[in-house]
């Protein structure tokens, strides 16, 4: 037993007293003024639907109709809707727009020989497949025919990038189901997450710099990075999503997000999480999402197809040896950044590998994401462009 577990209550009521005061203040800011309560057959539907991603039985038209109507006419009217817990899950909403027709973004998304979490850097960190489902979503999408319904089920592996409040990040396996449907002359693409069981342990993160930057790092050390709560053992008890894509009814040839979220995080059985915790977390997901769809500087999907194909085929020594200007200019940058420059963090990254304790694929997967800042034009910390990728690494 650690040392950390043998602290007294009273030793620790100024902590958690800090900690939750903190929460509250992110919890109150930000609330949207104009906010109401999601309509009843629209939770009843939320809630059937994160059922059906466990349980595997059939999703029928009538199961999914008044999801369809409330993304299509009712959630523009409204910046904000109360989510009702679910779960014991807190829950919380998010509504947004791509200026980009769902074709393109359910052609990347999607696409069956790119990593499933390739276009969300600001929030996974790595994610995978069980087992690859056999199905081609953007031809299931493109053939989808007039009141048909398709559902796609797999299981994944996600790890998330550090919370920025905390810097807990968390492993946890999802069940994932995806539902294509053609409604009144209208597509739409619905994902359905459900996290299997209590995920890793929390372990210590840095957001480096700007969020929007997506530059993270990970040691594996157990606890928050937020100061006075290292000794924290945290977890993301449980966490469940429904999100709608479909053509914007006020803009056709640009497409409507709607996403519904629950979080249960936190210690000791406690939840931590409020609804404005969650709804940041939707922004934060879009925010990567719309840079990289909405960028006239992103690679065709064949490059794209290509890139990942090489990388994922590096083993550790590659992965490492690509990586070394990657760790020099982490280390340049650490000395400036308010987290990296403590000592704790000093030490690691004045290892000979700092990325040592990162497996291989959390490897790749910054390769890949360093490919993507630098092809968008956010400034990258590898510079990596489709040359260095397909013919330097080919040495």
């Amino acid at each position: 037993m650690t040392q950390n577990v043998r602290h007294t209550s009273a030793q620790l009521l100024p902590y958690l007293l800090a900690f939750c005061l903190t929460f509250w203040v992110f919890a109150s800011h930000g609330q949207a003024a104009d906010s109401e309560s999601l309509p009843e057959d629209v939770a009843l539907a939320l809630g059937t639907l994160i059922d059906r991603a466990q349980d595997k039985d059939p999703v029928t038209i009538q199961n999914l109709r008044p999801l369809l109507d409330f993304a299509q006419k009712t959630a523009p009217l409204r910046d904000d809707w109360e989510v009702p817990t679910l779960h014991n899950a807190t829950g919380a909403y998010y509504g947004y727009t791509i200026a980009t027709p769902v074709e393109r973004i359910v052609e990347h998304i999607y696409h069956p020989e790119l990593p499933p979490s390739l276009f969300h850097p600001s929030v996974v960190r790595v994610g995978k497949w069980f087992e690859q489902p056999e199905e081609n979503i953007p031809q299931l999408w493109e053939k989808l025919e007039e009141g048909q319904v398709k559902v796609i089920r797999w299981e994944e592996l996600e790890e998330n990038t550090p919370d920025v409040n905390t810097g807990g990040y968390y492993t946890y396996q999802t069940d994932r189901m995806i539902i294509l449907v053609a409604h009144e002359g209208k597509k739409y693409l619905l994902s359905v997450s459900k996290q299997q069981e209590e995920s890793s342990v929390g372990r210590k993160g840095v957001v480096i710099g700007d969020d929007q930057d997506w530059n993270y790092f990970y040691t594996d050390e157990e606890g928050l990075t937020t100061g006075g709560l290292g000794w924290v053992n945290s977890y993301m008890f449980d966490s469940f999503s429904v999100t709608v894509l479909s053509a914007d009814p006020a803009a056709p040839e640009h497409s409507r997000h709607v996403m519904f979220k629950w979080v249960r995080a936190g210690w000791s059985g406690m939840n931590m999480v409020r609804p404005s915790h969650v709804r940041n977390g939707c922004k934060r997901f879009a925010q990567s999402l719309v840079w990289l769809m909405e960028s006239d500087r992103l690679p065709e999907l064949d490059a794209l197809v290509a890139m990942s194909t090489r990388v994922l085929a590096m083993d550790e020594q590659e992965a490492l040896t690509t990586l070394r200007p990657y760790i020099e200019n982490l280390r340049d940058l650490s000395s400036e950044d308010s987290v990296l420059s403590r000592r704790s963090f000093q030490r690691i990254l004045n290892q000979d590998n700092p990325l040592e304790h990162y497996s291989l694929y959390a490897k790749q997967s910054l390769v890949m994401k360093e490919f993507l800042k630098a092809s968008v034009g956010l400034p990258a910390l590898l510079a990596v462009n489709l040359d260095d990728v397909l013919v330097s690494f080919l040495r």
